[in-house]
């Protein structure tokens, strides 16, 4: 299968490199409007870079969408009409109505790009809580660091980004804690931070309600230092997932090294997709937009609960 990737940022720099260890796929073109991004990109993994969407759609089969939040919609109903199979980054597009537009018009040919179900400490998650009972209590904290250098400046434009870092990685947070978790997603509550002169929230706090009862609370912030751990209490016991790994009890059950697992995380996603095996549907991407969308609505109501739609 012909891999064309559009953007050649850093997303996309993990999706070719990813892409090369995959048999049965072949990165051959990369489109970006800087076109110097795109030639140095290429050239490190021997593909083309294209000039323009339409060119690149016209030597691939499948289409990777790594711009921004967006440009999702529109792009991925072009690559669908010219016959490609289509993988979108996260979030899936920016409103709710556009999800339903792209469900309605690509069907199976969409593909969400959730790979964060493919860490090994996350699939192994899953795993251990088949045995420890019902999750009685889920927590997670992340940041996200918008004060990098390399950060791209779309980050902060609301226009392109949708929204802050609940859009940017809590859509990533809250696919965790719905496929870990496997219940309903009924409602949003809760609240961000928009710090003096930004246009979107740098800090959001979620509180996601089951139809069980269950409750998931996520925290997400800004820092300088990286921090992604998931906890998960049960009826028989707890298990706590992190950058390096994932421990059950007093149990280290994986241990990885993160920046590799991060890129392994892409190659997983790729095989999944070659051998028909489940990637996040669309179905599912639009539920985390819905659940982000519902968070700024509770957000300016006082932090009532706000059920999906």
């Amino acid at each position: 299968m012909r891999l064309g990737i559009v953007g050649a940022g850093e997303v996309a720099q993990r999706h070719a490199a990813a892409a090369t260890q995959v048999d049965g796929l072949a990165f051959t073109a990369v489109t970006d409007t800087a076109g110097d991004r795109a030639r140095r990109l290429a050239d490190r993994y021997g593909a083309r870079a294209v000039a323009d969407v339409d060119g690149l759609l016209a030597e691939v089969d499948l289409v990777v969408l790594a711009v921004p939040h967006a440009y999702h919609a529109d792009l991925s109903l072009r690559a669908a009409a010219a016959g490609c199979e289509v993988l979108v980054e996260k979030p899936m597009a920016t409103t709710v109505e556009e999800c339903d537009r792209m469900i309605a018009q690509i069907g199976d040919r969409l593909h969400i790009g959730q790979q964060g179900r493919f860490f090994a400490q996350v699939s192994a998650a899953r795993q251990e809580l088949e045995r420890l009972g019902a999750p009685l209590l889920y927590l997670e904290r992340r940041s996200t660091d918008y004060a990098r250098a390399d950060v791209p400046a779309w980050f902060a434009d609301p226009a392109l980004a949708g929204g802050g870092i609940a859009m940017l990685v809590g859509v990533h947070s809250i696919d965790r804690a719905c496929w870990l978790l496997g219940g309903k997603l009924e409602a949003v509550a809760g609240s961000v931070a928009v710090p003096a002169g930004w246009a979107v929230e740098t800090a959001a706090a979620m509180t996601l309600h089951f139809a069980e009862g269950l409750r998931a609370h996520l925290t997400l912030v800004d820092s300088p230092d990286f921090f992604h751990e998931t906890t998960i209490i049960c009826e028989r016991g707890r298990l706590v997932i992190d950058g390096s790994g994932l421990t059950v009890g007093d149990r280290r059950v994986v241990e990885v090294d993160g920046d590799q697992e991060y890129t392994a995380s892409f190659r997983r996603q790729y095989e999944a997709l070659l051998h028909g095996q489940p990637l996040a549907t669309p179905d599912e991407g639009r539920q985390a937009v819905a659940a982000v969308c519902a968070l700024y609505r509770s957000a300016r109501s006082g932090g009532a609960p706000v059920p999906l739609r």
